[in-house]
């Protein structure tokens, strides 16, 4: 079977879309798929040659350029040559040019929305407005982010898709992480409060240091650490602020973050959006219990009091309360990481994943060409 992805540019792996992209591509060719990989431009990553398979430079410039338009229509017509019926689409730029000149090359379009929009601008929704009709379906990664796009986009029920990230089993550094409970009372070492989130607004990295401020001059325990790249030093002045310099560290961005989140007691996500949240599913991997705010696609994720806790974004006292209830209880904490473990291999499977991707292919070019 073939498929084509284009994507707008290729940067980094162990980002959230990327990293599921990569598993995508992966996960087909071990299928025995063909699959063809081009961006509209180049970026380190792209030009390295570690990607599964060759990535093809389109050179793509703005939107606003006819010309971008008429290269994506000739990279369709090359593809419909080589056999290629179905082409899926990631990003913005992408989403916007490629349905009308993947139809008029004779190709069927899926497009892709992974978030709660937070990048639509004026220019954007009128250019989706009118080219997402184009489209012959869209794969949204969560059912909140499916409502927003179908809100927003104005696209109709019949062509959204519902399809949650995949991930493996649990690896082998989380596999003895969550099987014996802590207390405050047996332990001598801090309990960890840990988050795996790049510093930047839309995380509100700075409610979960208030609350952990709170936490601390109660008198209970605790260290905090945050898992993540950007500038600290907005958010290492409040730490010294708030007294808590000694019971805060910021780990940085690393490559693979569940070696951390073995460490974490409790594991937290208070950002103000999410459209399905690769943190929370590495938390569950590890069999963490979850405390994270109510909002975009975490709810579809953590049932509230069962596998974890949901908080209103921004609300720091009912933070403080739910991660003293979590540090109080080392019982809750074991029995809601075990249920997230179970849950990931129930729900969130690579497998299944892969599975509905196929199925939904099939459904839009039912007679895919053979690789």
């Amino acid at each position: 079977m073939k498929l084509s992805i284009i994507m707008d540019r290729y940067d980094n792996p162990l980002a959230g879309t990327e990293s599921q992209v990569l598993k995508l591509v992966e996960g087909l060719r071990k299928k025995g798929w063909t699959i063809r990989f081009a961006v509209f431009k180049a970026t380190k990553y792209s030009k390295s040659g570690r990607f599964p398979v060759p990535i093809e430079e389109l050179g793509i410039g703005r939107i606003s350029d006819p010309r971008s338009w008429f290269v994506v229509h000739r990279y369709g017509r090359v593809l419909a040559e080589n056999g290629f019926g179905v082409v899926h689409v990631f990003f913005n730029d992408a989403s916007v040019i490629c349905p009308p000149m993947m139809r008029l090359a004779g190709l069927k379009t899926l497009i892709s929305r992974r978030d709660m929009g937070f990048w639509y601008s004026g220019v954007y929704l009128r250019a989706l407005r009118l080219t997402d009709r184009f489209a012959h379906g869209v794969v949204c990664n969560s059912k909140a982010v499916a409502h927003i796009t179908a809100k927003v986009e104005g696209v109709p029920e019949s062509k959204l898709h519902v399809i949650y990230n995949g991930y493996p089993e649990g690896t082998e550094e989380c596999s003895a992480s969550g099987d014996e409970p802590n207390t405050q009372h047996n332990r001598k070492q801090r309990l960890i409060i840990g988050i795996v989130a790049n510093l930047r607004p839309i995380k509100r990295i700075e409610d979960l240091i208030e609350a952990v401020a709170k936490i601390h001059h109660s008198g209970r325990n605790i260290e905090l650490r945050i898992v993540g790249g950007g500038d600290e030093a907005a958010y290492r002045r409040r730490v010294e602020k708030l007294g808590i310099a000694g019971r805060v560290k910021f780990l940085g961005s690393q490559p693979d973050p569940e070696r951390h989140i073995q460490d974490f007691d409790i594991a937290v996500l208070c950002s103000e959006t999410e459209g399905f949240s690769n943190s929370i599913i590495e938390y569950m991997r590890c069999g963490k219990p979850v405390v994270c705010t109510d909002t975009g696609g975490n709810p579809e994720i953590i049932d509230d009091g069962v596998n974890g806790y949901l908080v209103g974004v921004g609300d720091v006292a009912s933070l403080a309360d739910r991660l003293e209830a979590l540090i109080d209880n080392p019982d809750r904490r074991l029995a809601m990481g075990r249920l997230n473990k179970e849950q990931l291999v129930r729900r969130y499977s690579l497998e299944s994943m892969l599975n509905q991707y196929i199925r939904l292919y099939h459904q839009v070019e039912p007679g895919m060409a053979e690789a």
